[in-house]
């Protein structure tokens, strides 16, 4: 990824930088180009200062400016000489010599003197001793003779005092001096070109010399964000686990906090009978009624069944490893282990349905184990099914296995519940005051027992029709009886 994003973020930033130093050169070379011009306009307006006040000072006398000088005269021909060898040198090319009436008494062409061309606002400013100067486009009507000549001129107008008279206040006459601008802009486009090539080599050997340290940059900078962007990967990764963590445990301790109300309840409901019917039996008038007294004894064993096999549900839920070494694998026969499971659900046994076929083959597995997988079905079946109905279990075999089927005429169960039934503490109805009793380890119990022999369970159920579970167990385990007993965790089931 970062050899990638490499060449990416070097072409940028080389691109950029490149931009970065153009838009430099191209703002320098504005700057400096407008004060070079801005120069050439001053020393031009400098230039005419000089000529009004070292030349024509000396050079006109009050007549001269009082009224138009005959260009036939010996007079113009004497100022004619001076203008056009002290004043006309190159950029300047044309002198006009201004009434404060707006006319030309004095000019290098003949054809302007004498004509009136009005008082503009500049020329107000040069009678009252202020010099004013700018480009003119040669679109007034003094300017009659120069347009055809040149295309722009920098004109500027300075004030005249005459040897003799005020050198301040208002003037005697105002010179105006045309400066070809062609001139000005030549010069300004000479140094600006070198300025221009100056900044191109100065910005290109900087630019040059820059590359390979952006370039270095650019790829400590890829790789940097390479690390960042997976170690922010890892934190995002480890937030998530983190938050998984967290719920995981909140469930955890949501389902304790249901457990615990009701595996109290359920541990308070057998014993408040047993207390119960013992202290009647204490009473008097129990003492010689024997079939009260017998009523009561079976009520105490049903409780107290209910309050063993509740026991045996939490230590059995506390034990239970899925590790075949601690499996005792013998051979037993199905019949007589349902008898005995049967045997132990009292007078409950009669409310099942036995079908098994007489030739069913031994089993090779944890008697123990599936023994109580069985009792587990069928206390949850006879429990879910209402008194009058009876409970059904069925056994056959295939090539490979023992199939056990219990089934029930309870309530049901809904589709989606029946993903979460096997889970340890799941409960359909899971306040204390249900219908049913348990805490929800029974299911779970009979799942990973089977699991822990190497058997699987499924369940059928629609809600109002009751449920089936069918457990399919090996005849042998796909481990050796053998290999389990060489285990140095081999223990004896009923070492638990």
């Amino acid at each position: 990824m970062a050899a990638g994003r490499t060449p990416q973020l070097t072409t940028r930033l080389a691109l950029g930088s490149l931009l970065l130093f153009v838009s430099i050169g191209a703002v320098l070379a504005f700057l400096v180009s407008g004060q070079l011009r801005g120069r050439q306009e001053q020393a031009a307006t400098y230039h005419a200062e000089f000529v009004a006040g070292s030349i024509l000072r000396y050079e006109l006398t009050p007549q001269d400016v009082a009224q138009p000088v005959d260009p036939r005269s010996a007079r113009y021909q004497y100022l004619q000489e001076i203008v056009r060898k002290r004043l006309l040198a190159p950029p300047v090319v044309r002198l006009k010599l201004w009434r404060d009436d707006g006319t030309i008494v004095l000019s290098d062409e003949p054809r302007l003197i004498g004509r009136n061309f009005g008082v503009d606002d500049e020329l107000k400013e040069a009678f009252l001793g202020e010099p004013s100067s700018g480009v003119t486009d040669l679109s007034d009507a003094e300017n009659v003779f120069e347009r055809t000549q040149f295309k722009k001129l920098f004109s500027t107008y300075v004030p005249v005092y005459l040897v003799g008279a005020r050198d301040h206040g208002e003037a005697d006459a105002v010179a105006e001096l045309y400066t070809d601008y062609a001139g000005i802009q030549s010069q300004v486009s000479h140094l600006f070109q070198t300025l221009v090539a100056t900044l191109i080599v100065g910005l290109g050997a900087l630019y040059l010399l820059l590359l390979p340290i952006i370039r270095r940059v650019t790829r400590t900078l890829a790789v940097q964000n390479v690390k960042l962007e997976e170690q922010a990967g890892r934190l995002q990764t480890l937030l998530e686990t983190e938050q998984q963590t967290v719920a995981e445990l909140r469930e955890l301790n949501r389902l304790k906090d249901d457990f615990v109300a009701m595996a109290s309840h359920e541990v308070r409901t057998p014993l408040t009978s047993i207390i119960g019917y013992a202290k009647t039996l204490r009473r008097p008038e129990f003492a010689n009624d024997g079939a009260a007294r017998e009523e009561f004894l079976q009520a105490i064993e049903r409780q107290g069944d209910r309050l063993s096999r509740l026991v045996g549900n939490l230590l059995a839920a506390s034990h239970i490893e899925d590790d075949r070494a601690h499996l005792t694998l013998a051979p037993f026969s199905l019949p007589e282990l349902v008898e005995d499971v049967l045997a132990g659900l009292g007078p409950r046994a009669k409310r099942v349905a036995v079908t098994l076929p007489t030739d069913l083959p031994p089993l090779v597995t944890d008697r123990q184990r599936m023994e109580l997988i069985l009792a587990n079905l069928l206390d949850n079946a006879l429990k879910f099914s209402p008194n009058g109905h009876r409970c059904d279990l069925q056994a056959w075999a295939d090539e490979q296995a023992v199939v056990v089927s219990v089934r029930d005429r309870g309530i049901g169960i809904a589709p989606q519940d029946l993903g979460k039934i096997f889970d340890r503490f799941y409960q359909v109805d899971s306040s204390v005051t249900r219908r049913y009793g348990g805490v929800g380890l029974g299911l779970n119990i009979v799942q990973e027992l089977v699991e822990s022999i190497g058997g699987t369970i499924d369940v059928s159920s629609s809600p109002g029709e009751g449920s089936t579970f069918t457990v399919r167990i090996p005849f042998a385990p796909p481990w050796s009886a053998a290999e389990a007993e060489r285990s140095p965790r081999a223990e004896p089931a009923a070492a638990r």
